[in-house]
């Protein structure tokens, strides 16, 4: 916890990584729903992924939608944990549109639904067209965490492309 790049100030840091994203992931979610991501959260930064958790990241203090914002700016993957609570709850469907708002601005983002307890008849509309995660599936960590390093390899990929380009 307290992974987030927070200036002085009191505002985020600007300093994005290699690839143009501070984050390798963000993670959205209600309160309730607080030691599922926090399990999420520590084996992903574990695994050596730079993240952002909504719940525990958070500094007092801060507007929560100009916090969100930045967040999703600056994740390369959003990860939004779905369960009955946050089905229900309208600041976590806002974050979750916000979310794919951005991946559709932002090439080379993804969002990772991730169904904890619901069916994906109960997924909102906006979101059925991804694909979804089951908590609960034995391979859940492992499909996570390939995501989350081929999303990496391909920004980094994108970013060497990019870089090549310009040199000529």
């Amino acid at each position: 916890m307290g992974s987030v790049p927070w200036s002085p100030e009191g505002g985020m840091s600007s300093a994005p990584s290699c690839c143009g994203f501070t984050y390798d992931f963000s993670l959205w979610y209600c309160p309730e729903d607080d030691h599922i991501a926090s399990r999420i959260s520590e084996r992903l930064r574990k695994e050596g992924f730079q993240g952002y958790a909504e719940h525990q990241d958070q500094v007092a203090g801060t507007t929560l939608i100009l916090t969100a914002s930045k967040v999703i700016e600056a994740s390369r993957v959003a990860i939004l944990l779905l369960s009955a609570k946050s089905l229900g709850d309208p600041w976590c469907q806002r974050v979750s549109q916000w979310n794919l708002c951005h991946i559709i601005h932002c090439h080379g983002t993804k969002v990772i639904p991730v169904c904890v307890g619901v069916k994906k008849a109960e997924v909102p509309p906006f979101l059925q067209h991804l694909t979804e995660l089951e908590y609960q599936n034995e391979f859940f960590f492992d499909r996570l965490v390939e995501s989350l390093r081929t999303s990496r390899l391909a920004a980094r990929r994108a970013q060497q492309a990019l870089s090549s380009k310009e040199k000529r």
